[in-house]
């Protein structure tokens, strides 16, 4: 189902439609309901039974109760509205059940059954059917071959992940949603442990309906949902994602996202630079960035940023007061605090003389921040609570992160006291879990690097949400120009540097003056024409890295211009025998204090990138570049610039001026139009782009066509309120 589909699907509307009947039930059915619980028909009956308040309805063929409960022979004899069925019978009698589903009009269904498309050939034929029915029908299906869900706020324990004789999550405002199943519960459980309150958690499975995408887009909208984690193998349905990410902004809900199989984006194009610096792990990363998804370094990371945004709490600033007893544990604490993007300031002598009377006397530690209390500490009971308070109120701070043993429970007691009190962020470096730390939501990691890099991402949550964009209309207009200067695909897909560059002027992109000539003669009159100093370049589409077949002459005068043509022939006949040249393209060599590239890529997930990054000819060896998905704005543009080797490209001594920071950011919005206008092209390749004297010009340029199966499905990105006559 296409997400232009999807956005117009049932559960779209946030009343009680098939999404919401599927994920807040009213009534539930559990077909394979068992009375043994160490089978998963016993294990989901008696998670459904202890904690559904609602009708429950065990199917059974001939069973006459399940757990105390009566038992029905199937959907059909139940004779009472149901909104959710749960399915966990043998595979091949899976579609009749659907069917039955979708007769009665059952809201959604829960196919815990595996056997389907992770198997391939016949089990992928059948996951089809049962996909096709429920689609026909309007029935949400979750699965198959996933492991249930949970919505602990209604009641709803629809999975076999949580062992029944355990407690029930607290209803927390964590909501989990997981491809995987085994991997999800683990995470889950994992979750729990660690103290979050994890309100709900859905695995997809194989996706036959629901994605992680359509999942999130639902649970973004429950008020009682603060956090939304994601783990995800394949992201499917993209747009929706990109949807739900904005209006996860628009609420301040965070979205943490951990993305499994990354190494198998090593993978590299082979033809254009653009390719070989933007694989689908750094496109990812990319648009997370863009649209405010926090992405998570591992399953760790996840649960720590998800305990540190539980709180609610959001960060005026990033100075961050470090309060221990340990000089070394406060030093390492600032270092984290500067990887992660915080200041650690010294406090003003007037607010380290305050907390100076809190102390014991003589006092021999540090308050300047770090704040190193040492032991001495330990010899006034009350001193290091009104310490904490004291430092609390300070305006020179705006969170804080301390040190405690897990033994020293008045201790502990103080900290959880002032973070229930404070506004500000606060996290706790402990050396164990201290469940009643955890039962109060306070923060508590086991590792300084965590305690402090959940407060920088919280800082980045506070303070860098992107704003939404829309970017520019669609230009039909130009589009057609453009479209006209393309070649036809059956018979070539790469386009010759000048034809690329006509194509860029038409998007007022700027390139160089240049001439294509036919013979070394005409090269020389056109460099005679041209002056200066001037670049020879033997185009052809055979050729798409000219330098590397000896089709390249650089400095050359026009005095030189008809011998180094000559040359430049000779060279390519010898090491490129098979390069049909059509031409000798004479150009002015334009001046550069800096070197970018900048092209397009076509991920497979989210359609065309824009990339920029450091160029020339060490532009695959750095491969230090950012990446933008149209649409963006100018002010997106110039975010993404800055961003660009940390920041350097613009601050430092010899950056970009004013000028050429906005002619970057007009080029960076050139390509993302041309990208959302011309599905035709699968990537472009500007290297090296030469930056000088306010200006941007391409000075190379290579534009790679797509098929036109490839075009098309391209072409159907582009929504109609997007498109200007």
């Amino acid at each position: 189902m296409s997400d232009a589909e999807i956005l117009d699907a049932p559960g779209r509307d946030m009343t009680r439609d098939a999404m919401t009947r599927l994920l807040s039930p009213r009534s539930i059915a559990l077909v394979g309901a068992s009375n043994q619980l160490p089978r998963i028909g016993g294990q989901l009956f008696a998670n459904l039974k202890r904690a559904f308040d609602g009708p429950l309805y065990p199917v059974h063929p001939s069973d006459a109760e399940i757990m105390g409960v009566p038992a029905f022979a199937s959907l059909t004899e139940i004779g009472a509205p149901v909104d959710l069925a749960v399915v966990a019978v043998p595979g091949h009698a899976v579609p009749a059940v659907i069917e039955e589903a979708a007769a009665l009009n059952v809201g959604g269904a829960v196919v815990v059954t595996s056997g389907f498309a992770e198997m391939g050939g016949e089990g992928a034929a059948l996951q089809e059917r049962i996909a096709t029915i429920a689609r026909r029908a309007g029935v949400r299906l979750i699965g198959p071959n996933c492991i249930g869900f949970m919505n602990v706020h209604g009641g709803v324990m629809a999975n076999f992940s949580i062992d029944p004789s355990a407690p029930l999550p607290r209803a927390g405002g964590v909501a989990l949603v997981s491809q995987s199943g085994g991997f999800g519960s683990y995470i889950a459980a994992m979750a729990i442990k660690a103290g979050l309150g994890l309100g709900w958690f859905v695995s997809t499975g194989n996706e036959a309906d629901m994605s992680v995408a359509m999942t999130l887009r639902h649970l973004v909208e429950q008020p009682e949902v603060k956090v939304l984690l994601a783990a995800v193998e394949t992201l499917r349905h993209p747009e929706l994602f990109i949807e739900t990410a904005e209006r996860a902004l628009a609420l301040d809900k965070p979205i943490i996202l951990l993305k499994a199989g990354r190494s198998g984006d090593a993978a590299r194009a082979a033809l254009s630079h653009t390719g070989a610096i933007a694989g689908s792990a750094e496109v990812l990363d990319a648009v997370c960035a863009q649209y405010g998804v926090h992405v998570a370094a591992s399953m760790q990371d996840m649960l720590d940023m998800g305990l540190m945004f539980e709180t609610g709490k959001r960060t005026a600033g990033r100075r961050l007061a470090i309060v221990t007893s340990s000089g070394g544990a406060g030093v390492l604490l600032a270092d984290e605090a500067a990887r992660a993007g915080l200041s650690v300031p010294e406090l003003p002598q007037e607010e380290q003389d305050a907390l100076l009377a809190e102390m014991p006397q003589p006092f021999y530690g540090n308050l300047s921040n770090p704040v190193d209390t040492t032991a001495q500490v330990m010899s006034k009971p009350e001193a290091m609570g009104n310490l904490l308070f004291r430092l609390e109120r300070s305006p020179s701070i705006d969170m804080m992160t301390t040190v405690a043993w897990e033994q020293a429970a008045t201790h502990l007691e103080v900290i959880v006291a002032l973070d229930q009190r404070s506004p500000k962020p606060l996290s706790l470096l402990c050396t164990g879990i201290v469940p009643f730390v955890s039962e109060a939501g306070t923060p508590l990691y086991l590792d300084p690097g965590r305690a402090v890099r959940t407060l920088g991402a919280l800082a980045r949550q506070s303070l860098d949400r992107p704003a939404p964009c829309r970017g520019e209309p669609i230009d039909m207009t130009r589009a057609a120009r453009a479209r006209a200067m393309l070649p036809d695909v059956a018979e070539r897909t790469v386009l010759m540097e000048h034809e690329g560059k006509r194509l860029f002027a038409e998007y007022g992109i700027g390139v160089t003056q240049e001439r294509l000539a036919a013979t070394p003669a005409q090269a020389a009159a056109a460099a005679r024409e041209i002056g200066g100093s001037l670049a020879l370049k033997a185009m052809s589409v055979n050729l798409p890295h000219k330098s590397d077949a000896g089709g390249v002459r650089l400095g050359v005068t026009a005095d030189r211009a008809e011998e180094e043509a000559a040359a430049m022939l000779a060279d390519v006949a010898r090491l490129a025998p098979q390069a049909q040249v059509e031409g000798i393209l004479v150009q002015e060599m334009v001046p550069a204090r800096i070197e970018l590239t900048a092209g397009i890529k076509r991920d497979e997930v989210f359609g065309p990138v824009v990339v920029l990054g450091l160029g020339g000819l060490l532009v695959e060896i750095l491969a230090d570049a950012v990446m933008l998905r149209p649409p963006f704005d100018r002010a997106a543009a110039r975010k993404a610039l800055e961003s660009l080797s940390d920041g350097r490209i613009i601050h430092a001594r010899r950056g970009l001026d004013a000028q050429e920071v906005d002619a970057v950011v007009g080029l960076l919005m050139s390509l993302g139009q041309m990208a959302r206008e011309l599905p035709e092209i699968a990537e472009v390749d500007a290297n090296p782009v030469r930056i000088a004297h306010g200006r941007a010009v391409v000075a190379d340029a290579l534009v790679i066509l797509a098929s036109a199966e490839d075009a098309r499905s391209s072409a159907m990105d582009i929504t109609p309120s997007e498109r200007r006559a």
